[in-house]
């Protein structure tokens, strides 16, 4: 195999491994009497809760992702790290520190591990993994080159 294929093939095939050690999160909503576990999540606001963020945030807030710092009895306090617009657009932000008050907030969803997204998203790198190494070896072998090794006249 040339030296291109087969740096193209590693580098490949590391990248091909380290996606599904990153792992899949999904967002599972919290029920809404229920205080939420320190640590990522989104907050989707309700249209008061947008109008209480705007100074800060700007307009057509919909909802917040980030961590939660402390969660009292009226209010939730969060780092933002993003914020998601009405036309669900998303605006990575600096670390905003935001005290939302409960009746403010809509829906709180924490951030957690997803293994069955995790073995899907494992099954579907091994396949085209293997079907990009096959389809690079069949056209290392099929390839005809300036050869030598051959008894020659």
């Amino acid at each position: 195999m040339p030296r291109s294929r087969a740096v193209t093939a590693l580098s490949l095939t590391a990248w091909s491994l380290s996606l599904p050690l990153m792992g899949c999160y999904t967002n599972v909503p919290v029920a809404r009497n229920a205080t939420p576990a320190l640590g990522e999540s989104t907050l989707v606001l309700t249209p008061a809760g947008a109008r209480a963020v705007q100074q800060k945030l700007g307009d057509n807030v919909r909802s917040v992702d980030g961590p939660i710092l402390r969660v009292t009895a009226d209010s939730i306090e969060m780092t933002v790290t993003d914020v998601i617009t009405t036309t669900r657009e998303r605006f990575p932000q600096t670390g905003v520190a935001l005290v939302i008050a409960r009746s403010d907030i809509e829906q709180v969803q924490t951030r957690t591990y997803s293994r069955k997204r995790t073995w899907t998203l494992v099954g579907i790198v091994a396949g085209v993994l293997a079907f990009v190494l096959s389809a690079s070896a069949v056209a290392s072998a099929s390839s005809s080159g300036e050869g030598g090794g051959g008894i020659q006249p």
